[in-house]
């Protein structure tokens, strides 16, 4: 079965998982997957995975986030469409709530996200965290990224501008209050566990791209012995080939 991804060109849902893989398998895993639809007789699928570009690394963050956190994704999902319905009735408390659980939804994601593009110890710059909160804010709000990165499938940065088109609707319609003592201690508390968290992410970010490297160094290895036996091997047979000839 076939899925749109932000308004392009259908791909297969086998495609849904080379759109998260390592930048250094992508060309490989791509190829193989064309290779195996093609044996299919599933050559229009082929075709359009061919045509897939190795995504960008905040796409490529994004995705594999919305894959390790899919519940914050998924929830992220669901107050996006609230605060679309409390701005168009300008409903305040609502859209407040909704902004609220869209915001904790969206910080979770960024977060792991940002670990994701944690390399070898220096964090990413100021400019790419940006790029990643916009990129998450206009997915949730485009019904076809959302449900790309829901399957943490996005194929590019969508370039809706997420809710901005109704900024200001429930927000001027009454005064915003204050938060309560019980909500400050709250986000307090939500604020040191996110910051511990944080911690962590990055220290598995770290332990995640070591096993990368290490993975890929074994893969080269193993491409490199068997270039090497193939040469011995060649090497043998003509020297063989060579000593037959001096006996004859």
């Amino acid at each position: 079965m076939n899925a749109t991804i932000h308004g392009v060109e259908d791909i297969p849902r086998e495609a849904d998982a080379l759109l998260a893989v390592a930048p250094d398998d992508f060309v490989q895993e791509r190829q193989r997957l064309v290779q195996a639809l093609r044996e299919e007789g599933r050559r229009a699928d082929a075709t359009s995975v061919a045509k897939l570009h190795k995504p960008t690394p905040v796409v490529l963050a994004a995705n594999r986030a919305a894959r390790d956190r899919p519940k914050a994704a998924q929830a992220a999902a669901r107050a996006a469409g609230r605060v679309r319905k409390a701005q168009l009735r300008s409903d305040p408390a609502a859209y407040r709530d909704a902004v609220a659980e869209l915001e904790d939804s969206l910080d979770l994601l960024a977060e792991v996200a940002l670990a994701h593009l944690t390399r070898k110890g220096k964090p990413p710059s100021e400019s790419t965290r940006r790029r990643l909160r916009e990129l998450l804010r206009n997915a949730v709000a485009d019904d076809d990224a959302r449900e790309a990165l829901g399957r943490g499938a996005l194929r590019e940065e969508p370039e809706t501008a997420g809710f901005a088109a109704f900024a200001g609707v429930a927000a001027s319609s009454t005064r915003q209050e204050g938060p309560t003592a019980a909500t400050r201690a709250r986000q307090k508390r939500d604020e040191r566990l996110r910051e511990r968290e944080r911690a962590l992410r990055e220290k598995l970010a770290l332990a995640e791209n070591q096993l990368e490297e290490a993975q890929r160094r074994e893969r080269q290895a193993g491409r490199d012995r068997q270039s090497a036996e193939r040469a011995v091997a060649s090497a043998r047979s003509q020297l063989d080939r060579l000593r037959e000839d001096d006996q004859s």
